[in-house]
Formats: C-alpha cells, sequence, structure tokens
C-alpha cells in the first residue's frame, strides 16, 4: 500500500515517571538499541511520507543523536498531555500530508504489519478517525474503550477517569491512531484537560469526533505482546526476553550452536557467521561480530569486539579488540579497548592486553601485561613479563620484534625496543634497548650467604 500521502507523528515527550528513572524512557537501552529505535523502524518499513518525534527541550539533543535523516525532531516546549504533542507535531507537517498515524515511543515490539494494516483499514473504510483496540487479559493500566448499543466507539476513558463499571470494560486503546488530517486540525483545538491528570488527553478525540458526526472505526485486533508500552521496570524485562528470544531465532537461521539459550545474552546488532558455538554464560555487546566457526564460552563477555573465524574464547572480558582468525583467548583473559590480536595469536590465563598489537603466532600464556605494546611475529611472552608503560606523566612504547623470547618476569620499562630474535634473561628489568639476537640480563648478581640460618639461630632446612 502506498503510504507516501501519510505523516507519523511519534509521541516519545514522555518524562516516563513510573520507570522510576531521571534517564529519558525513549532512550533506554534494550539489546544495546534504544527504545526509540525499534519504533522508528517499524516506521521506516512502512515507507511512510513524512516521520516526525515529538520530544522535550531536555532530551532534544540526545535523541536528535539517534534519529537519522528520514525524522524530523519536533519540540514540544512543556508537557501538556499527548493531544498537545500532536497539536504543535501537526503545524509541522508539509501541506502535501493528507492522513496522519500516531503512535507512541515506547512500544519496541511494534510491528511494520499492525501499521499497514490500520492505515489499510482506514483508508478503505474511508475513516476520519481509527484507532487500535484488543481484548487485553489485564487491562489495567490502559484507557477503556467506550461503545454504544450499535458497538461503535463513543469514547476512550483513561484508566484514572473510569468508573467501578468502566474499569470492568477488556477492550482497552492501543494508543495507534490514525486521522483524517484536515478533521484532525478541528478536532485537536477542542481538546479541554478537564481530567484527573490536568492534561490535554489526545484519546479525547474519538467523543468529540462522534459529536462531530464523523466516522469513527475502532480496529480490534488480538491482544499480543507487540503491543506493550514500557511503562513500568517490570514491562522492560518482559520486552528484552521477547527480543532476546527473537535474537536467538535469527541466530539459529545462521547455523549458531547454542548450548543454552537461556545462558545467552547477545545485543541486537551482534552480527555472526555460520556454525559458531556458544557455551553457557556469554554475553556478546555492542556491534560485535563473530566469524565462522568460533567457539564462545563458556563464560565470557565482549563488547564492541571483532571475532574472526575459528576462535576460541572462554572464561575472558574482551572490549572493543579485534581478533583474526585462529585465536585463543582465556581462561580468565582481559581484552582491553585497542587490542589487536593478528592471527594464530593465544592469549592465556589471567592475561590483559590494553591498547597493543599482537602478530601472527605470538603467545602471552602466563599472568602477564601487555600494555601500549607492538609485539611482532611469533613471540613469546613469558609468564609474569610486565610493560611498564607509564611514568606517571604519559604512556611510553614497549616494541618487541619478531621472534624475541621475553624470559618469566622480565619487566620491560618503556620507552624499550626488544630486537628481532633478542633474549630477556628471567627476572630482567630491561630499562634499555636490547639489540637483536642478544641476550639481555637486567638483575642483581645472586649471592648466597653460607650457614646464614644457624647463625641466626633458625632452624635449618633439614629441621
Amino acid at each position: 500500500m502506498d503510504f507516501s500521502g501519510w505523516g507519523v507523528s511519534v509521541l516519545a515527550a514522555g518524562k516516563g515517571k513510573r520507570m522510576k528513572s531521571s534517564y529519558p524512557k525513549v532512550l533506554i537501552p534494550l539489546l544495546g538499541r534504544p527504545i526509540l529505535n525499534y519504533v522508528l523502524d517499524t516506521i521506516g518499513e512502512c515507507n511512510f511520507g513524512e516521520i516526525e518525534v515529538v520530544v522535550s527541550p531536555s532530551i532534544r539533543d540526545l535523541v536528535g543523536e539517534i534519529v537519522g535523516n528520514d525524522s524530523r525532531l519536533v519540540l514540544q516546549s512543556e508537557a501538556k498531555g499527548t493531544a498537545d504533542a500532536v497539536r504543535v507535531s501537526l503545524q509541522e507537517f508539509p501541506g502535501a500530508v493528507q492522513n496522519i498515524m500516531v503512535v507512541y515511543g515506547d512500544m519496541p515490539l511494534l510491528g511494520s504489519d499492525t501499521l499497514s494494516f490500520l492505515g489499510d483499514y482506514f483508508q478503505r473504510n474511508s475513516c476520519h478517525l481509527a484507532f487500535l483496540t484488543a481484548c487485553a487479559p489485564s487491562p489495567t493500566g490502559y484507557g477503556r474503550v467506550i461503545k454504544d448499543e450499535h458497538g461503535l466507539p463513543q469514547a476512550i476513558r483513561e484508566e484514572k477517569d473510569c468508573s467501578p463499571q468502566e474499569k470492568q470494560i477488556k477492550e482497552i486503546n492501543l494508543g495507534i491512531f490514525a486521522f483524517d488530517r484536515k478533521k484532525l486540525s478541528q478536532l485537536i483545538e477542542l481538546v479541554d484537560n478537564r481530567n484527573q491528570q490536568g492534561e490535554y488527553y489526545l484519546t479525547d478525540l474519538v467523543a468529540l469526533a462522534r459529536e462531530k458526526g464523523y466516522r469513527v472505526e475502532a480496529f480490534e485486533v488480538d491482544w499480543s505482546e507487540e503491543f506493550l508500552n514500557v511503562n513500568h521496570p517490570q514491562d522492560l524485562a518482559t520486552v528484552i526476553q521477547t527480543l532476546r528470544e527473537k535474537k536467538v531465532n535469527s541466530l539459529w537461521e545462521k547455523g549458531a550452536k547454542i548450548v543454552d539459550p537461556s545462558n545467552l545474552y547477545l545485543d541486537w546488532e551482534v552480527e555472526i557467521g555460520e556454525d559458531v558455538w556458544f557455551k553457557p554464560g556469554v554475553v556478546v555487546e555492542g556491534p560485535s561480530s563473530i566469524g565462522n566457526g568460533s567457539i564462545i564460552g563458556p563464560f565470557a563477555r565482549i563488547a564492541s569486539t571483532v571475532i574472526g573465524e575459528n576462535c576460541r574464547i572462554e572464561l575472558s572480558v574482551l572490549e572493543e579488540a579485534t581478533l583474526e582468525a585462529g585465536v585463543t583467548v582465556g581462561p580468565f583473559a582481559h581484552l582491553r579497548p585497542g587490542s589487536y590480536l593478528e592471527s594464530g595469536v593465544r592469549i592465556g590465563n589471567f592475561v590483559e592486553v590494553k591498547n597493543s598489537t599482537l602478530k601472527e603466532g605470538t603467545k602471552a600464556l602466563h599472568l602477564s601485561y601487555l600494555g601500549d605494546a607492538q609485539v611482532g611475529q611469533r613471540v613469546n611472552i613469558g609468564a609474569g613479563t610486565i610493560t611498564c608503560n607509564f611514568d606517571g606523566e604519559k604512556k611510553n612504547p614497549t616494541i618487541i620484534q619478531d621472534g624475541a623470547f621475553i624470559g618469566s618476569n622480565s619487566s620491560l620499562v618503556a620507552p624499550v625496543v626488544i630486537g628481532q630474535g633478542a633474549y630477556t634473561a628471567a627476572g630482567s628489568a630491561i630499562t634499555k634497548d636490547v639489540p637483536p639476537d642478544a641476550l639481555a640480563i637486567g638483575r642483581a648478581r645472586q649471592k648466597n650467604v653460607e650457614k646464614w640460618t644457624k647463625r641466626r639461630g633458625k632452624r635449618s632446612s633439614k629441621g
């Protein structure tokens, strides 16, 4: 269906008081993406002609960062209610827009088919106003749909304004409206704020339209979680669980092997290749990607990281790192931002890497810290090695060239260069550059004091 003559007004200026949060509700992340992004994606699939997002001045800049060029921000200077938000938005639509659809910005599960069905129903029935309803198993918190003896909608009553009898009604307003623009322009000026909350309700337009003799239709659909508004923290948990299930289903379609789906947490934008294995306890966040045949977990946290093919990650944390093919990380390793591991690199127990490049075939398997380092190919990093990169004022680089062997418990005091094929003796503090193929020894000479313990009156080792 052609919606090019339509405008959509997304109401995103609400404070979300029931969320008990100072953070704007529509920007709360679900699987790494703001709630509003899901709504805008759904609207974008329908190819509406104009899209406006109504926001308060306090969140204009934050929303502006996530709203693309396909949408326009409209400011509601005061929080006077949903009808006032639509009135402000209506003034900004170009003259060519003939019909207006109104959608709440806190419905991340809403599907594009639903919007298309309402738009099609509106046009086929020559409506002036149409809105979606459903008989909810638990209508608490929703406005009730009041109908006449012929089953036609007379009004929508917000729950706080309902009588005890009206609260028994199961049919609820889902908060998605379609309007003839000309009729909407007339009706919006008639809304008053004589209600329990002192706000201008968009829902009052139903009764006003009936009084004017306009054609008003309630389009009833089956209730589903698609229509959940994120109003409470428990709503957030419900929506996240639904999105997780969708994400897991999409992974199965790509051939993912998931040992325990209930213990896998992936952000929406995570991409994977074929035949990726996920063991229990895995969290993958941000715009991460995982290549074909990699095995992730058990118990790994991966954030904004690129993982190549046939890698193995377990019991480790990776943040803003890049791994080429065949890299092994863990257990108990930590890759911090700026880590780049080329093919075949092995990072083992209690090794931390930060802002460093490790070239092909290099290994650091035990108890080491590599910070601000450039490490060549086939380098062996002995247990307990530390790059001493911070001098108290700035970070300094360590360069370890191809084929070098760094002995256990070496402290490489940057800036320093370890030449190609060079060795450092175990327990050394290296403070000067080491030439290629040299052995660097930076430790005090050992001295044994004979019979020291007897002179001290201590028990001998044979005691």
